[in-house]
């Protein structure tokens, strides 16, 4: 009896080590509805973090994750544009001060026009219509590149808001065919 209990033990710990070691690599479950919607974007990896991060994910469906998309989109808009106000005020050159104010410029059309014209269209389901003005979203971040002649100081930060916003359009064009 000793003998098996020793074994029994051994099992016992073999399998909260591999059950352990199962839930570290995959952290994240991933829901076939997202998966698929994902597969439809030219971000996947992203797409599919966007919608984990949100908890509305856990119980969403193809239409619900065009909001979790629009949401962090305008997250990350507002975010860009609060980075580049925090710049703005600790620059001393008028030809940086103009730079830097024209992206300003560029991303509060987007916070104020675009992106509330995209929640009214997804609303009303006017999926193209939508899809049009998150189009205009993506166009933001390269209009605020193109004020740095060659070295944009921005490039990784406008990357990053050009990228959600695309894969939102994405989103929202999967859903419009389905």
């Amino acid at each position: 009896m000793n003998n098996f209990m020793k074994l029994f033990a051994v099992f016992l710990v073999f399998i909260q080590v591999a059950f352990s070691q199962a839930i570290q690599s995959n952290p994240v479950s991933v829901s076939v509805a997202e998966q698929q919607l994902c597969k439809k974007t030219r971000y996947q990896a992203l797409c599919i973090s966007t919608l984990n991060l949100d908890p509305r994910s856990r119980t969403s469906d193809v239409q619900e994750f065009a909001w979790i998309a629009v949401d962090a989109t305008t997250k990350k808009v507002k975010e860009m544009q609060q980075y580049l106000i925090s710049v703005l005020r600790k620059i001393s050159l008028r030809e940086d001060f103009e730079r830097y104010g024209t992206c300003i410029e560029e991303y509060g059309a987007a916070i104020d026009r675009f992106l509330p014209a995209v929640v009214a269209d997804l609303k009303a389901k006017k999926y193209s219509e939508a899809m049009s003005e998150m189009n205009e979203v993506v166009s933001k971040p390269g209009y605020c590149e193109d004020q740095f002649a060659r070295k944009s100081p921005l490039t990784g930060r406008n990357k990053a808001v050009h990228d959600i916003a695309d894969m939102t359009t994405d989103i929202i064009k999967a859903i419009s065919t389905n």
